[in-house]
């Protein structure tokens, strides 16, 4: 398995793609929330809570990159037979693609951490020097957001992959990850709401999981802690799923 992780570490790193897709999500989150700092006409009125906010609602497009990132990695494999001389090294198909998983999650929750770092170390020392007063608290649930950014990120670069795997076909599996939030649940909850089903983003995973990036866990759907479960168990149920597809069907 060690030699598994650091042949898939070599891949990542050496695939440019890999590298300036989420990078420049990054620099995007950063610009952002500098500007922010820099542009905010009051910012003594500016609260952890609110900079935290800001961060996590851009920081879902950096996780949806870091997801087609993920994803296009895998697909990319299986477009180009590059694929073949790995499963030909390691015939236990099941250990070569928990292994793309773990490496996947790494990814996922480095690059995430990278983001909402910097992000958050750009806008509040911006904002500081602008006479406001903002620090990670856990009272008023900053904190926790940030710390949801990191998860979030790793839960979407799993689901990249795991789409990637299961359907390996990139442009379907990159579809599903930018339009699942803005165009399949829509429809959902709007089916669900129709049929008197009370709150039904709660019964949406990939929604339910941006709870984990709001300040306020009230203003989420379900919660943070369960919202984050709920997609990670769906999550999950893809991986498995694209792992047992791929043991069985030829390469």
């Amino acid at each position: 398995m060690i030699n598994l992780l650091r042949s898939e570490f070599f891949k990542l790193r050496t695939v440019r793609l890999n590298i300036w897709l989420p990078v420049g999500a990054v620099v995007a989150l950063v610009v952002i929330t500098g500007l922010v700092g820099l542009l905010s006409s009051d910012p003594q009125d500016f609260t952890n809570a609110d900079l935290m906010g800001m961060i996590g609602a851009f920081s879902i497009l950096v996780s949806m990159m870091i997801g087609v990132a993920t994803s296009l990695g895998i697909t990319s494999e299986f477009g180009h037979n590059t694929i073949r001389p790995t499963l030909a090294a390691t015939p236990n198909r099941t250990m070569v693609f928990a292994a793309k998983a773990i490496v996947s999650v790494l990814f996922g929750l480095v690059v995430g951490a990278v983001a909402v770092t910097s992000s958050y170390i750009v806008g509040s020392v911006l904002l500081n020097g602008r006479d406001a007063d903002v620090g990670l608290s856990g009272d008023d649930g900053s904190l926790a957001s940030f710390f949801g950014v990191i998860v979030l990120a790793g839960l979407l670069a799993l689901f990249g992959y795991g789409l990637g795997l299961l359907l390996r076909n990139a442009p379907a599996a990159v579809s599903i990850i930018i339009l699942w939030p803005l165009l399949i649940e829509g429809i959902l909850s709007g089916v669900l709401s129709v049929a008197g089903v009370e709150d039904p983003q709660k019964f949406l995973p990939y929604t339910s999981a941006f709870a984990l990036v709001i300040p306020d866990p009230n203003d989420g759907p379900g919660g943070r802690i369960s919202g984050g479960i709920f997609f990670g168990l769906v999550t999950l149920a893809l991986v498995v799923g694209g792992m047992v597809v791929n043991n069985r069907r030829d390469v």
